[in-house]
């Protein structure tokens, strides 16, 4: 009894702050002070630690009542409401995935919730380190979804699945927390979130005329106060949540079990991807653009694709079902990889009796000993040599004795046999001590001489192999080599090697730095200042090129009177395809165009445009210079003037930058998404190309629907590209 006294005043002592309900004592607050949202707590009752998590009740929600409408208890309308709703969500069965609630109270103008303590982590303190992998985060969807079964089982709805309120423990699996929380802040709000069956069951008298809002006026204003308590979560704002209050706002979608599959989704997209699918800047805007807009795209979720965006879906009846939703998630944890342990990874057992036995990898040959083979021989001549006598002394020969375990040829079979009496003390084994008490058989007429033949052509069984044992098995190379697999492994890696640094030069030699295959890049080393041969005489308009179909050059007698703007080396009008055709600018380039598009410029910033069929085709023929922004093309495209729409949008995202060479030449592209100053989403494909200490940038852009033919335009443009 004292030593549990004992521990319990070490813990009292870590704890020496605040106590709540004179029960829950709360750890000193560090000097600078902060505001207590969630903490340890310790128990003097149970002598346990505890986490209490405390729910703020404002003054806003409830401003309406007054303080005459206080009960007997203290508390306002609101209160009493979000304490109901909280105790009746503590109610609910106990389940492994679910944090256990033990306590509910009201204290100094706050709701606190004492709940079950567990070693494990939040997942947004996970994610503020690194996302997860896809399948590390459907091992986590799938606890959270069991958890979720479970409650939606009793009719009750989560409406707080946060990466706050998932908890991953040290073992690994995950429990879900915060439905009293929630409950008490829908409560709050203005909500009823108490299933009516719970009510019918067992709900208190004050609570039974009372199911949420009644008219749409006081719908709006639930809706209102919920942006203001709950805030820009994604989580907690499916669209049937968010959904604006209109005339008949009863036909509304219901809030039900699919609000808690759109929150397991935005879970996993921002556990897998790193951020949410909606921007989070403002509660207003999110609760807008989640009815307005479709969520980005899952492109980084891998397998996990599908799930995410069909849980996504904006009417709640598209959603996948629970049931299905688990079919998914187990199916894609199994085909989960195995985890790269090393080649070399052995698992040591704790016995060193029992470490495993290394064997060369080989032929399995016999090895006879020669002590056994030489025994094995003599016995077979001394039994030849007894049945000759016999024959000489006109006796019939024995019939032949089968062989017994315990008899053995030489001087151990005959002091076996001495000892029955039968024999002499310098008999061997051979001789027959059994003579002496059993009659021997009549005599049988000879047989007549049988030429030798073999057992199988006799129809006789052949004699059985003797037993292999594993002393007697060696193991040889097919060769006949003792070279170790040590040896043979390095050589083996030497050859992979080897051939990777081949297929590398080859790479590098051979095949063009850029293209999509038609070899039309593989003349690209000719400075872009000098004219090519096969390029045909500019019209002086911006028109295509006049170069003859046959692709040979003019001739050399051509006096060169005026030095003339030659193109590129592009390839044949067969490649670029009907609906490309090459463009040489009179701002000092070349450049593969869409036929019918419209050229404008050069405006103030030195920009030539070509656009059509909501693309446009953005080309800055040599504007900055490397002495005043660097030689390095990736940071020059970083702050490139013509990506001041991307970097000033609220909603962007870039992937695939890299830096690379042209010509000879350093370059840099990336592709980049934002959203416009009307809302559409932009898709971009821009290079930044360094040429004689200039700057030039070639950029496609267009609608976000139009991926595809944004980079096929940006292909050839990049592809037939020429300045000078």
């Amino acid at each position: 009894m004292s030593e549990r006294a004992g521990r319990k005043g070490g813990a009292v002592e870590e704890y020496a702050g605040r106590v709540l309900a004179e029960r829950y004592r709360l750890p000193r607050p560090p000097a600078d002070g902060f505001e207590l949202v969630e903490s340890r707590a310790f128990d003097t009752y149970s002598g346990q630690e505890v986490l209490v998590h405390q729910v703020l009740l404002p003054e806003v929600v409830s401003a309406e009542d007054g303080p005459d409408t206080a009960g007997d208890d203290g508390l306002d309308e609101s209160a009493r409401r979000a304490l109901e709703a909280a105790r009746s969500a503590a109610a609910i069965p106990d389940h492994p995935r679910l944090v256990q609630v033990f306590d509910i109270f009201v204290e100094d103008g706050s709701l606190w919730i004492a709940s079950e303590l567990v070693s494990a982590r939040s997942l947004a303190a996970m994610l503020a380190e690194r996302p997860l992998d896809a399948y590390r985060a459907a091992e986590v969807a799938s606890d959270v979804l069991t958890a979720l079964r479970a409650l939606h089982a009793t009719g009750w709805t989560h409406r707080n699945v946060t990466a706050s309120t998932v908890l991953v423990c040290d073992d690994g699996r995950a429990m879900l927390a915060g439905l009293a929380a929630g409950a008490a802040q829908e409560a709050l709000c203005g909500y009823d979130p108490v299933p009516e069956q719970v009510l019918a069951g067992g709900g208190e008298a004050e609570s039974d005329d009372w199911h949420g809002p009644r008219s749409a006026l006081e719908q709006e204003r639930a809706r209102q106060n919920r942006i203001t308590v709950v805030g820009a979560v994604t989580e907690r704002w499916a669209p049937e949540q968010a959904h604006e209050v209109h005339e008949n706002w009863r036909l509304s979608p219901p809030v039900g079990p699919a609000a808690d599959l759109w929150a397991l989704g935005s879970l996993l997209f921002r556990s897998v991807q790193g951020h949410p699918p909606f921007p989070e800047e403002s509660a207003a805007e999110l609760v807008q653009l989640v009815c307005a807009e479709p969520p980005a795209f899952a492109e980084e979720c891998g397998p996990l694709r599908p799930v995410v965006e069909s849980l996504l879906r904006q009417d709640p009846e598209e959603r996948p079902e629970a049931e299905e939703l688990g079919g998914w998630l187990r199916s894609l944890i199994r085909s989960a990889p195995e985890p790269d342990v090393g080649v070399g990874t052995v698992q040591v057992p704790t016995d060193p009796a029992k470490l495993p036995v290394k064997r060369r990898r080989g032929e399995l040959v016999r090895r006879r000993r020669k002590a056994a083979a030489a025994a094995e021989a003599g016995g077979t001549r001394h039994r030849r040599h007894a049945r000759g006598k016999e024959a000489r002394a006109g006796r019939p020969p024995k019939p032949p004795k089968l062989p017994k375990p315990a008899q053995a040829s030489g001087p151990a079979g005959a002091l076996g046999m001495s000892g029955l009496g039968a024999a002499p003390a310098g008999a061997t084994a051979t001789t027959a001590p059994m003579e002496a008490v059993r009659p021997a058989p009549p005599p049988r007429p000879p047989r007549p001489a049988v030429p030798a033949q073999p057992a199988a052509a006799r129809g006789q069984r052949p004699a059985a192999r003797p037993p292999i044992h594993e002393e007697d098995v060696v193991y040889r190379r097919p060769d006949g080599s003792d070279e170790s697999p040590r040896r043979l492994g390095v050589k083996l890696l030497i050859a992979v090697l080897v051939i990777l640094a081949a297929a590398v030069a080859y790479a590098l030699l051979v095949m063009p730095h850029r293209g999509d295959g038609s070899g039309a890049k593989a003349d690209r080393s000719v400075p872009a200042s000098m004219p090519k041969p096969g390029a045909g005489k500019s019209d002086g308009k911006g028109g295509a090129s006049t170069a003859p179909g046959s692709g040979t050059s003019a001739p050399a007698t051509t006096p060169p009177a005026k030095p003339t703007t030659s193109a590129p080396a592009s390839p044949a009008g067969p490649s670029l395809g009907p609906d490309f055709a090459l463009r040489h600018d009179p701002a000092g380039f070349s450049v593969a165009v869409h036929t019918g598009w419209q050229r404008s410029g050069p405006n103030a910033q030195d920009e030539v445009t070509y656009a059509g069929d909501d693309l446009q085709l953005t080309v800055v023929p040599g504007r900055d210079r490397s002495s005043a922004r660097g030689s390095d093309p990736v940071a020059y495209q970083l702050d490139e003037p013509e990506l001041s729409d991307f970097r000033s949008s609220a909603w962007s995202s870039a992937s695939g930058l890299q830096s690379l060479t042209l010509d000879g030449h350093p370059a840099a592209e990336g592709e980049y998404t934002y959203r416009n100053s009307s809302g559409q989403g932009v898709y971009a494909r821009n290079l930044a190309l360094l040429i004689d200490g200039k700057y030039h940038v070639v950029l496609v852009t267009g609608l976000d629907s139009q991926r595809a033919a944004v980079q096929q335009a940006f292909d050839r443009a990049v592809e037939t590209y020429s300045a000078g």
